[in-house]
């Protein structure tokens, strides 16, 4: 360490504080400092301290259970600073929780969107298997599923490339665009989500024009302290068993972290013993979907530092997956490829295997009283799909064996932002992200060609305090990019030998893009109990690689699909509403949205078949102007202590507005009612012990496009109980809940297989168990 940092931590000022409940007695609450991982305990008064902080600005966060969580921002400059702080006490767990990756680090009051934050409980208790699954619960979040093992997030009726997930501030680039690929990110290792619901190009760039889901990494751990922890899960229908393993600490002022991951699971149980397809009725052995077996291996790793500047980390993880893919999907299947090979975790052929490498390096760094921000991310992303080869597209000297398609993905991501506080009245951004793609296909069948792709944009964002109560924002962002595309020329074979002739799927493609968008909005508190939000924003959307040259069998979608090289810049404007209501034991929030889509580009079923074997019907990308209404509701009462009855209900209304037709793949409207009990101390043995009870009822969605078919609705119902066990001094969290208790035969409208005619997942019984080992504890 050089003489400055000595001289710095030496003379550093300190903060004084206390927590008192609004009858002014003190309350032993949490309080840490975001920036630098800093975290302490009020004594028995609610006092507490900070020492050797440098000068700049500070967000500190404070939690106490049975009371409202807040945030205040803290100016250090040239001395020592004292606060104050007041919660409110509240039997809603409405935690008024710093939003981690807004760039101001402040909390949802100050919000102009709708964001909702998700912490490691939720997600635990709420793990169906993948990272997608855990947050359908959630109002205008629902999934696409492909079986088991592979769904990815709707927020409000768009997915795919309209929505950014964010791993630790970098842009998680796999293979998204594709409802049969899953999202490439360990379920167990993830501790905080962030959801923002509408256009967020401004600060994110493309691909955030229906919202953004943000991955936060855990806190760190205070000085000296070391904890481990081992989760277990168990799923009945499909016979999964997951393991997990981790560990996190803090040694000095060295963080560390690592976790390793193992699921396998068999065949999936349907309440069906048949089914239609192409006019064929086939059977569905042992009411189990023969081939969707799968097994997982993920494996994350994190060290760093942790100074009085900020800090600074590096993580590596690797997810891998492999899993069978149903025979339906690669061909007609028949009989025979459909009778049980007498091993339920058997993963035959066709299958997919799935890697995804990511190296992250993220720094906070304090410059001269301002926050500095960098991350910086490599990812390679590899995707393989084995089927035996179609005698019509290659002969019998076929180079790949039964590598029917491979996706090798590369990519490096840059981004930087300077956060500048301007006292009381606010706070200003400005930063920049960049990303560079390279994309690599092999195999014997074609879908996607060769690119190389370049992005990168610059903005400003402006949040300004009028008053406690009333906060603006508002910002521009220019953005440009380049795709290069290269020609693929696919071999025609006859009768098994080569003609000496190709195909040319796509040629080479060459486009350039500039966009500018823009955003404002407002937070009002205009009473002690409502809170309105406005948000006006314009978004964009670059085509993607795929969207401009895409030309083949995209087997786990069931179609042929075919890119447009034509396609122009997507851009839309959108308002959103929220206004929201909370009181000690009420709460109610109403978010209704519009938004007008200039060259919304989708996937729509042409009136032709494909001339390729393995297809049906010809999808073709097209463009046209369209509409998205709709909104959310959600309400919590908890009448009585430990008691509370929620609800959350979804609407979304889109028109394509050059046919008049609906948009394919629209969500139905559904609504979820449920209640939870956590009843008192009923043994020395048991603790925190709570039930639940969940009712999900989907109408019948009949508002399709042309050669869509319409989908019946259904209800579902779901229940468990959970808590702690106490054993000598070790705790152990389990849970025990029951999904599709009733064994409904249901459609999701958003699922592939219900282009098979194949239901979803029958009844499903949970087990879990989770078992934290404190290794040491802070002096």
């Amino acid at each position: 360490m050089n003489t400055f940092s000595l001289e710095a931590q030496q003379t550093g000022f300190s903060l004084f504080g206390q927590v008192q409940d609004e009858d002014g007695s003190g309350l032993m609450a949490t309080i840490s400092i975001h920036e630098l991982g800093k975290g302490t305990l009020a004594d028995l008064d609610g006092n507490f301290t900070f020492k050797n902080l440098r000068p700049g600005s500070y967000h500190l966060h404070i939690t106490h259970v049975g009371y409202k969580s807040e945030n205040k921002n803290i100016f250090i400059q040239e001395g020592d600073s004292e606060v104050k702080i007041t919660l409110k006490e509240s039997a809603i767990q409405l935690e008024s929780l710093t939003i981690e990756a807004n760039p101001f680090k402040n909390g949802p009051l100050e919000q102009s969107q709708t964001i909702l934050v998700l912490d490691r409980d939720y997600l635990e208790r709420n793990n169906g298997g993948t990272f997608a699954n855990a947050l359908e619960k959630l109002p205008g979040i629902s999934t696409i599923n492909t079986g088991v093992g592979i769904a990815k997030p709707v927020i409000r009726g768009m997915s795919f490339n309209r929505i950014m997930i964010n791993d630790r501030g970098i842009k998680q680039e796999g293979q998204q665009w594709g409802a049969d690929h899953g999202l490439e990110i360990d379920p167990f290792d993830v501790d905080r989500v962030e959801v923002v619901k509408g256009p967020s190009s401004l600060l994110y760039g493309s691909d955030g024009m229906a919202g953004v889901i943000n991955i936060s990494p855990p806190a760190f751990k205070q000085n000296d302290e070391i904890e481990a922890s081992f989760t277990s899960m168990y799923r009945s229908n499909n016979d999964m068993f997951s393991n997990s393993i981790a560990i996190e600490g803090n040694e000095g002022d060295i963080i560390f972290g690592g976790r390793f991951t193992m699921q396998d699971f068999a065949d999936y149980r349907v309440p069906a013993n048949q089914f239609n397809y192409a006019g064929f009725i086939l059977p569905i052995n042992n009411n189990r979907l023969k081939n969707t077996a799968g097994r997982e291996r993920h494996f994350s790793t994190m060290a760093g530092v942790k100074k009085d500047w900020g800090y600074s980390t590096l993580t590596v993880s690797k997810f891998d997956q492999e899993a069978g893919i149903f025979a339906g999907a690669v061909g007609v299947p028949n009989s025979y490829n459909l009778r049980h090979d007498g091993d339920f975790r058997n993963i035959d052929i066709p299958k997919q295997s799935n890697q995804h490498l990511k190296v992250l390096w993220n720094n906070s760094i304090l410059i001269n009283g301002n926050w500095v921000e960098l991350d910086f991310g490599y990812q390679k992303n590899e995707r393989r799909e084995f089927s035996r080869p179609h005698t019509q597209e290659v002969g019998p000297d076929n180079p790949f064996g039964n590598l029917a398609l491979a996706l090798t993905l590369d990519v490096f991501t840059a981004n930087a932002r300077i956060n500048k506080t301007h006292g009381q009245k606010g706070q200003s951004i400005i930063g920049f992200n960049s990303q560079f793609s390279s994309n690599e296909q092999s195999g014997f069948e074609f879908l996607l060609p060769n690119f190389q792709s370049f992005q990168g944009g610059l903005f400003y964002f402006r949040e300004y305090k009028f008053s406690p109560n009333l906060i603006l924002n508002g910002g521009l962002r220019l953005d440009g990019a380049y795709h290069d595309i290269q020609e693929h020329l696919q071999p025609i074979f006859e009768r098994l030998r080569p003609t000496g002739e190709t195909d040319q799927r796509n040629p080479d493609i060459q486009k350039e893009f500039f966009n500018g968008s823009a955003s404002t909005g407002l937070s009002w508190v205009f009473s002690d109990n409502f809170n309105l939000k406005f948000n006006l924003g314009s978004a964009y959307r670059i085509p993607t690689p795929i969207e401009l040259s895409s030309n083949g069998v995209h087997h786990g979608n069931f179609r042929h699909e075919v890119g447009n090289a034509n396609l122009e810049r997507e851009r839309s404007y959108q308002s959103d509403i929220n206004l929201a209501y909370s009181s000690k034991r009420f709460l109610i929030s109403l978010s209704p949205f519009f938004g007008y889509y200039d060259g919304y580009i989708y996937l729509s079923p042409a009136a032709r078949f494909s001339p390729l074997p393995g297809s049906s019907i010809i999808w073709e990308y097209r463009q046209n102007n369209a509409i998205f209404t709709g909104g959310e509701l959600m309400s919590t009462f908890s009448p009585f202590k430990g008691f509370s009855i929620n609800f959350g209900a979804e609407y979304v209304y889109n028109k394509n507005l050059d046919t008049g037709l609906p948009l394919p793949l629209t969500p139905p409207f559904s609504a979820l009612t449920g209640i939870e009990y956590k009843l008192p101390e009923v043994a020395r043995l048991l603790d925190n012990l709570y039930f639940f009870a969940e009712v999900r009822h989907a109408e019948d969605q009949n508002r399709v496009d042309r050669n869509e078919r319409s989908t019946p609705g259904y209800t579902l119902l779901e229940a468990g109980l959970g808590g702690d066990i106490k054993i000598a001094k070790q705790e152990v969290k389990f849970q025990l809940s029951g999904q599709n208790l009733t064994n409904e035969v249901y459609f999701n409208h958003l699922s592939r297989y219900r282009l098979l005619n194949l239901p979803e997942q029958g009844r499903n019984i949970s087990f879990s168990l989770k078992v934290p080992i404190a290794v040491r504890n802070k002096n």
